[in-house]
Parts: structure tokens; C-alpha cells; sequence
């Protein structure tokens, strides 16, 4: 299947959460456990030595699953528990995992270019100190570090903007793990206006949530995971394009 990127308006960056709701009420037993155990293997592979390599390479495996159970919803089935291992599937795993390992590895250098610049702006004595709870006046460093966190959005959210749609391009065409990166990149750098809507609207949301004893976060993570399945159908289109440019063929 060929996909096609197109823009959505700047008002459906709201309505990408609000549609996405539907998906989690028809089964929220269901998300709320798949939402749980993901949280539980998060945590243990946390722990583990290399662990959270293993959780980066196997993340858009695991959010492909949730991808799958979003299919269902939208063919008038229902999210079920087991799509949070779907991406497992010989027909997606491979390029799923081999998504993931090629974030990783984008990851790794942008961390290691900013771990060195790092250290050429603040010099290795300032990190000793920190490290030993000299540093008294830390406001010191404030437009330095100021600059570093800059920096490091800078070089994360291109790494985020070609992860996003990744998962969901795979099991929706035969695209190559490195194709989809590409277009889930260029598919959010089109549609920047309803992904600034989207973020303010996930950050109110994200506050709200975290006040009940973070309990808001059974609810809103299922919504927000659902609702990167609503923003592909907004954000792409299968079939062919009325533009030859925008065509990306699997």
C-alpha cells in the first residue's frame, strides 16, 4: 500500500485527543492492563544493566502492538490485552526492531555530542564539584546550561518527529524501518501547527493527570497512545496522491 502525506488544520491537534478517547472507553480494562505490564517491564529493564537499550530497540515494537489494537478499534473490534505483544509478529517485527535500533543509535550520539559539549562549556572541574556537592551557586551556570538544554531540544526533536509514526506506518504499508523514519519525520514537520496544539493540550492534560496521586495516567496514557493512531489517519492518506511530491510508495 502506498501512503501519502497531507496537512491536517491547526483545531485537530485538539481533536486528536478528543477522538481518541472512544478507543480507550470501549475496552479501558484492557489499555489500563496493557498500560500496567508496559510500565512493569519498563521499570525492570530499567534496573538491568543495558536494560533501557533493550526497552529503546523494542519500544516501537511494543507501541506497534498498540497500533494494532487501534486497528481493531477503527475495524469495530476492540482494544484486547494481548495487542501490546502484536508487534512481535514475524510480519513486523524485524523492521519494528530495526526502527528502534536505529533511534538507539541516533540517541547514543546526540547524548555523547552533548556529554561533550557538555564538558568543553562547563569544564571537567565543574562536574567534579557537582559530583561532590561543591557547587554552592549553581545559578552561576544558568546561561550555560540554559544553552545546553537548547541545544539538546534542538537535536532530540528531530529524533522524536521521525519515531513518532514510525510504528503505525510499519504495520499500515511494507515500508522499510529507515523509509518510515523518513516520512513520520516529514509528516510531522508538515503538520507542525496541530503538533503545537497537540502538545499544549497534552501538557494541561499531563498537570491535571499527575495531581490524583498520578493516578490520571491510567486514563491519559491509553488516550495519548490511541491518539497517535488518530493524528496518522489525519496526517497521511493511503491510495494516490493528487501531489506526485508527497507520494512515498511502499
Amino acid at each position: 500500500m502506498s501512503l501519502y502525506i497531507q496537512s491536517a488544520s491547526f483545531s485537530r491537534g485538539g481533536a486528536w485527543i478528543t477522538e481518541a478517547l472512544p478507543y480507550f472507553t470501549r475496552n479501558p480494562l484492557g489499555w489500563i492492563a496493557a498500560m500496567v505490564v508496559f510500565f512493569l517491564i519498563s521499570l525492570v529493564l530499567g534496573i538491568i544493566p543495558l536494560g533501557g537499550l533493550v526497552l529503546n530497540i523494542f519500544y516501537p515494537v511494543i507501541v506497534g502492538g498498540l497500533m494494532l489494537g487501534c486497528v481493531a478499534h477503527e475495524e469495530g473490534r476492540s482494544f484486547e490485552f494481548q495487542h501490546l505483544f502484536a508487534g512481535f509478529k514475524e510480519l513486523y517485527f524485524k523492521r519494528l526492531a530495526m526502527a528502534g535500533a536505529l533511534y538507539t543509535i541516533a540517541s547514543i550520539v546526540v547524548i555523547v555530542l552533548l556529554c561533550i559539549l557538555a564538558f568543553v562549556m562547563l569544564g571537567v572541574e565543574v562536574f567534579q564539584k557537582i559530583g561532590d556537592g561543591q557547587i554552592e551557586n549553581i545559578a552561576q551556570f544558568a546561561p550555560d546550561l540554559l544553552l545546553l538544554a537548547l541545544i539538546a531540544v534542538t537535536l532530540l526533536t528531530p529524533l522524536i518527529m521521525a519515531i513518532w509514526f514510525t510504528p503505525v506506518i510499519i504495520i499500515s504499508s511494507e515500508e522499510t524501518a529507515l523509509s518510515a523514519m523518513k516520512m513520520s519525520f516529514n509528516a510531522c514537520l508538515k503538520n507542525m501547527g496541530p503538533f503545537t496544539l497537540y502538545g499544549l493540550v497534552i501538557f494541561i492534560l499531563a498537570i491535571i493527570a499527575f495531581i490524583p496521586l498520578m493516578l490520571g495516567y491510567l486514563v491519559l496514557l491509553p488516550i495519548l497512545s490511541a491518539s497517535v493512531y488518530v493524528a496518522f489517519l489525519d496526517c497521511f492518506k493511503s491510495g494516490i496522491s493528487n501531489d506526485p511530491t508527497q507520494l512515498l510508495s511502499s
